[in-house]
């Protein structure tokens, strides 16, 4: 556990008026359980603006991560951001146990056979405050937000060197790679497991319901990924999830994910003062 006075790192993570209910009622009082188990700082963001889906406002608010990380590697020795359509249902385990000595990040893979895609995922990203990191970032900024559904996690396939599939990032793969993909870790499923149970086609947007039924999964995730979700139906789905792992569970330390959504409602947008 790292000392309060000097944080060990520090979760960052933002949100727009769409996703700030979500974000404060929610994501942040696991991110700051978490924290608190093992030291470190959380900095927590409201932008100004945001969007609904993959439209155009959303987009920019997932690009504004890229500028928070960089800040926060300024100040710590790591930074951990988590997007705010993530829970994390355990703190028996410091993330950064999962990055390899000599790497600069780790992140998760997405598989989804449906789509005959495995991928990256920047919901959940590692990185240690070290020139390899910052010059990461700076390739990430010079392919720019990227066409179709992933402005952050399409730059960040680029500098990997990643083989991004076609429009939709179906087919994606490990390409030719470089040096930044072998400076990468990566992160056991469990630490960004997309949520599963319950979802409908209403629920979706990018892939259809039924691609998260083959994906990989784990009994007990450490974080839980609301990922390809409109506001509202992330605001239900991760209130239900909440409500029932803040529950005593049968077994100490076993986060309880409900089969069947609860019926909750979504907060109004907030305004841009938040």
């Amino acid at each position: 556990m790292g000392d309060p006075l000097s944080p060990a790192g520090a979760v960052v993570t933002a949100a727009g008026p769409h996703m700030q209910a979500a974000l404060h009622d929610l994501a942040l009082p696991t991110f700051r359980r978490w924290a608190r188990r093992w030291g470190w700082a959380v900095l927590a963001h409201d932008l100004s603006s945001d969007g609904v889906g993959a439209d155009g406002g959303a987009q920019n608010a997932k690009w504004a991560k890229i500028g928070l990380l960089r800040e926060a590697l300024q100040r710590h020795p790591f930074a951990l951001w988590i997007d705010a359509d993530v829970l994390l249902l355990r703190e028996d385990e410091d993330i950064a146990v999962h990055l390899h000595p000599e790497h600069f990040q780790a992140l998760a893979l997405e598989q989804v056979p449906s789509e005959h895609r495995v991928n990256p995922n920047t919901g959940v990203w590692l990185l240690r405050s070290c020139s390899e990191a910052l010059a990461f970032l700076d390739a990430v900024e010079l392919a720019g937000p990227q066409p179709g559904p992933w402005a952050d996690q399409g730059a960040v396939l680029a500098a990997l060197g990643w083989d991004r599939g076609d429009e939709r990032y179906h087919w994606a793969r490990p390409g030719v790679g470089g040096r930044f993909l072998s400076g990468t870790s990566w992160l056991p499923t469990g630490w960004n497991q997309p949520w599963v149970d319950g979802r409908t086609a209403a629920d979706c947007f990018n892939s259809t319901a039924e691609s998260y039924a083959a994906r990989p999964r784990v009994p007990e995730p450490h974080a839980l990924h609301f990922m390809g979700m409109p506001p509202a139906a992330r605001y239900r789905a991760m209130a239900s999830v909440a409500r029932q792992a803040a529950e005593p569970p049968g077994t100490p330390g076993t986060p309880r994910t409900p089969r069947t959504p609860v019926t909750v409602p979504f907060p109004a947008p907030r305004s841009a003062s938040g």
